[in-house]
């Protein structure tokens, strides 16, 4: 079998859904049965990353038309046995590869990207011809079937996964708390990119409740893992309030700091109102820091509707406020079922969908 996967980003990409892209190739690059997967990226890598074996990356950053006819190119050359689509923006050049080799399509969808329905009748036409669709959480699935003309059955609920080996709790790093003086202080955390059009996050609903917090945690410092365009507006927020000496600012991490960082955390919070599903949860929490997330998105299936955290309207800031003093509060531990999300899980659902789109 030959894969073309035609992805935003993967090996070298930040955040969820570059690492969802990364285990999802990694399944199929491990798949006995496929011999190679081209994958055709939209952007260089920002940190490139070893590539598994059988993964042929090739980098198409230029303008959507050039990328357009690479794709196809591509498609015509070696005729796939599955197009694997990785954003619904790429969805015009895989409509017309599978016009030309008969090919079918997997698409996969997270969050915003899907929630309303798209300009126009393009997109409407070419999802008629998607085989199956992966949707990353069950309100994603739900806000696509709403305007969508796609059978129910063909869109799978497909998690993301946490490499449970690779995520631990530990002791604060002796390292982070001199770069961030954060000796004797108690840590929340939020990791997550600072862009103005992801301010649904929520970064900046705890920085207005910080003075309150702090009322109560003297010792309270916000740590905000991450950079971005709206990184400006958040630290002005936060001198505005008379918070900047409870903040840090940490802008991009390492990757090798990353679970490191979690470990500074007494609390890790995120009330977003826009998530798709929210990864950053997962590693939280498998690294024993409670948890604080939103009850109105995606966010509800990274939690397990509150098994493995708090859940919260983040638009009602009197409950916010009390859930942020509750998980502060809390004591650090692993929760119980986040195994759901194991990567031997994943690689199963990923292996079965390979499969049903083979019998199709």
């Amino acid at each position: 079998m030959r894969i073309l996967a035609l992805m935003p980003d993967a090996y070298g990409g930040f955040g969820g859904i570059a690492q969802y892209n990364r285990d999802l190739l990694d399944v199929l690059c491990n798949e006995p049965r496929i011999e190679t997967v081209y994958s055709l990226a939209r952007s260089r890598p920002q940190n490139p990353l070893p590539l598994p074996k059988k993964l042929l990356e090739i980098c198409s950053p230029g303008s959507a038309v050039f990328y357009m006819g690479m794709a196809l190119r591509l498609g015509l050359k070696i005729q796939p046995d599955v197009i694997v689509c990785g954003h619904i923006h790429l969805l015009p050049a895989a409509g017309m590869i599978k016009r030309l080799t008969g090919s079918p399509i997997l698409l996969e969808t997270y969050g915003i990207d899907v929630w309303e329905p798209r300009r126009g009748n393009l997109f409407d036409r070419l999802l008629k011809q998607v085989d199956l669709v992966i949707s990353i959480s069950r309100y994603t699935r739900q806000r696509l079937l709403q305007w969508a003309d796609i059978p129910p059955e063909r869109v799978k609920v497909v998690p993301n996964a946490i490499h449970l080996e690779r995520y631990r709790p530990g002791e604060k790093p002796a390292y982070l708390v001199k770069r961030y003086a954060l000796k004797g202080k108690k840590v929340l955390l939020t990791v997550g990119r600072l862009s103005a059009s992801e301010r649904y996050k929520g970064h900046d609903r705890i920085l207005t409740l910080l003075p309150a917090l702090v009322e109560k945690y003297p010792n309270l410092v916000y740590v905000i893992v991450g950079d971005g365009d709206d990184r400006i507006r958040l630290e002005a927020l936060a001198r505005d309030l008379d918070m900047g000496n409870y903040v840090r600012f940490t802008g991009c991490v390492p990757d090798q700091e990353i679970m490191d960082h979690y470990h500074l955390a007494d609390a890790f919070a995120m009330p977003s109102t826009g998530e798709g599903f929210g990864f950053v949860f997962l590693e939280a929490a498998a690294c024993g820091v409670p948890v604080l997330g939103g009850s109105v998105d995606g966010s509800r299936d990274a939690l397990m509707d509150g098994r493995l955290g708090v859940m919260v309207d983040p638009n009602d800031e009197q409950k916010l406020c009390a859930a942020l003093n509750d998980v502060l509060g809390m004591p650090r531990k692993v929760p119980e079922g986040i195994q759901r999300f194991s990567y031997e899980r994943f690689n199963k659902q990923v292996r079965e969908l390979v499969d049903e789109l083979r019998r199709r």
